[in-house]
């Protein structure tokens, strides 16, 4: 009875381990302020944001990835771990036009959306060049 039990015993606590974040997070990209750089393609969007004035209409640019990435926790409070993305808010300097329609490198910080954002994760916009 007791060498049957045990082996079933030993599965059951195996199987029932969930699995982590850790299990990926090596692969992920990290948050702020460790820089990034990211290829993709840049697009503008439109959209509405409710907020304290009501429902407003805006633009955006989003970065399309061609692959799924990863984040990986950060230091802050906000900062959780996002394991499928392909598609990132970029948050652009006061009168920046990102190159639209072309293949691009990105380099930036990532950090997580608070209220404002519509991705999951946003990109800061610092430069940008030809994806090679």
């Amino acid at each position: 009875m007791y060498s049957r039990t045990l082996p079933r015993i030993a599965l059951a606590a195996i199987t029932a381990v969930p699995v982590t974040s850790t299990a990926w997070a090596h692969d992920c990209q990290p948050y702020q302020p460790e820089p990034v750089t990211l290829t993709g393609e840049i697009t503008l969007l439109h959209g509405t944001r409710s907020g304290a004035k009501g429902v407003t209409n805006e633009d955006y640019y989003v970065l399309t990835l061609p692959q799924m990435i990863c984040v990986a926790g950060g230091t802050a409070e906000t900062d959780e771990d996002v394991e499928s993305i392909d598609a990132l808010q970029l948050r652009l300097p006061k009168g920046a036009k990102p190159p639209l329609g072309r293949r691009v490198a990105v380099t930036g910080t990532l950090f997580h959306r608070l209220a404002d954002g519509h991705t999951e994760v946003l990109l800061t916009y610092d430069s940008v060049k030809p994806a090679s």
